[in-house]
């Protein structure tokens, strides 16, 4: 089940209780981790401006951080996923409590946008990249061209020159043995233009060279998102935690729900004890700026 709970009884009402204070200590935390400072980036067309990014390094460093400081707790460590331009980082917590089963999730949601590099070698790049295009149409009219005259030529040797274009297509369709030999004589044509190939190598290269001045910078609301919002896209930081019950310690079988009410003082407790730990290291976090709280220190 994940928190928070929707009944009134003890165990629901302590758990939801620290479980507010985590989520608020972790944007507390977090908001630190995502100022937005502005950088000079340049657009496509070679304009430059003044757009907000974040620094996602610093996001970094702090799940590093909190990953040394949650003691006891297992961990896959940092992992990242995207889809088209929205992106998330995460680190999830899981820990055993008697017979119970913790899953802690800390993580945001952002969007990241391409931008180029304020560098004088966008626009030359581009230019060249629109010389060669202009050469490459003119090269291909000329190719096209010498190859249709070719077929031609090809078609009045076997007197199929006069025939309309649908009885043509069906002669090919019957005949595949003519139309391979026709598309070769097409294509050979292409052996008297190897400036055409040069100009398509010189193309991937100076695409190569404009993907490797893209910057990508990093847009979100720090503001607490659920679980049904990350899951709709939403830009935001999000934490949430299910608890299971273990109904198997040899199998570690688990049940997701669980009936709050039965559950009694002492595991109840065992269980605030360890989000409340998870609460202070995050109290701790959101008040050192640069994030290098640890236990015992």
């Amino acid at each position: 089940m994940r928190l928070p709970f929707k009944d009134d009884d003890y165990f629901t009402k302590n758990v939801n209780s620290v479980f507010e204070n985590i989520r608020s200590a972790y944007l507390g935390a977090m908001k630190t981790q995502l100022t937005m400072k502005k950088v000079n980036v340049m657009l496509g067309d070679g304009s430059i401006i003044h757009a907000d990014t974040f620094e996602l390094q610093k996001v970094i460093v702090f799940y590093q951080c909190l990953i040394k400081s949650l003691k006891g707790w297992t961990t896959t460590g940092i992992s990242r996923s995207n889809t088209d331009d929205l992106h998330r980082i995460y680190c999830e917590f899981t820990q055993e409590v008697g017979k119970y089963y913790l899953h802690g999730y800390f993580g945001i949601q952002f969007h990241a946008l391409p931008y180029y590099r304020v560098d004088k070698s966008v626009i030359a790049i581009q230019k060249e990249l629109a010389q060669i295009a202009d050469k490459a149409t003119e090269s291909f009219k000329s190719m096209s061209s010498r190859g249709n005259s070719l077929v031609h030529k090809e078609l009045e040797k076997i007197g199929y020159s006069e025939m309309g274009f649908e009885e043509l297509f069906a002669k090919l369709y019957e005949d595949k043995a003519l139309l391979d030999y026709l598309e070769g004589k097409a294509i050979s044509v292409e052996n008297d233009f190897p400036e055409f190939e040069e100009m398509h190598k010189k193309k991937i290269q100076l695409f190569r060279e404009l993907n490797n001045l893209l910057v990508e910078l990093y847009q979100i609301s720090p503001v607490s998102i659920d679980y049904n919002k990350l899951m709709q896209g939403e830009e935001g930081v999000v934490t949430y935690f299910d608890i299971e019950m273990i109904r198997n310690q040899k199998t570690k079988k688990r049940d997701s729900y669980i009936n709050t009410k039965r559950i009694t003082i002492d595991p109840t407790n065992q269980i605030l004890s360890k989000l409340n730990e998870v609460e202070e290291i995050l109290q701790y976090m959101m008040k050192d700026e640069q994030s290098k709280y640890q236990p015992g220190q």
